[in-house]
């Protein structure tokens, strides 16, 4: 999830191939320093503000959460099938420093960003030149919360560090086996743990 976590000496190889387009190791690293960068917007480091984001399964989706990654924010991914009243909660209760939005779903969240004075970005706005520094983000910062179904009352947010980002992924790359050749088809929910970390971060 941190900088050593980039696969080393595959640059060129895929990273994902998604509706939106492809993208290798290399290509994701830059896009999402881009995006590190729009959303630092001259600040040094996020320093775990919080940045909610809703974002359909796509390499945009992607970028936008190594992004919050590498500015030093604490990703926090919205349902796309998450009624308003839920999108509103999470957005009161996580206080994120920025929302972002892909463009076919601004205007969902935009009026709960406004109503919040919240600043909103689309993912079509975390391109432009890579900073010429990004922050150092170490193993025990907060990296990710995702919130649980809320079953038994309102949901309630599970913060995971990186450490535990880390942990997770290398003990699912060693009990599948993961290797350079193989490919993950993800067809799971990108607001939960096993959609986000063991079919998409780990491979």
């Amino acid at each position: 999830m941190t900088e050593s976590g980039w696969a080393p000496g595959r640059a060129a190889a895929p990273a994902i191939c998604a509706v939106d387009g492809e993208l290798s190791f290399g290509q994701l690293r830059e896009a999402a320093a881009c995006a590190a960068g729009v959303l630092l917007a001259g600040t040094a480091d996020l320093a775990g503000g919080r940045v909610c984001f809703l974002v359909p399964p796509s390499a945009a989706y992607v970028v936008t959460l190594h992004g919050i990654f590498r500015a030093g924010g604490i990703a926090v991914p919205l349902g796309l099938m998450h009624p308003e009243p839920e999108l509103a909660w999470i957005l009161d209760d996580t206080r994120p420093s920025v929302v972002v939005a892909h463009p076919d779903h601004v205007a969902r969240l935009a009026p709960l960003a406004h109503a919040r004075g919240l600043r909103l970005l689309t993912t079509s706005e975390l391109s432009g030149p890579a900073p010429a520094a990004l922050p150092e983000v170490g193993p025990d910062r907060g990296a990710l919360i995702v919130y649980t179904s809320g079953t038994t009352g309102r949901p309630k947010g599970v913060l995971s560090t990186h450490a535990i980002l880390g942990a997770q992924i290398r003990a699912i790359v060693a009990a599948w086996e993961l290797g350079p050749r193989d490919r993950m088809l993800n067809t799971l929910p990108l607001h939960h743990i096993h959609g986000i970390v063991n079919a998409m971060c780990a491979p």
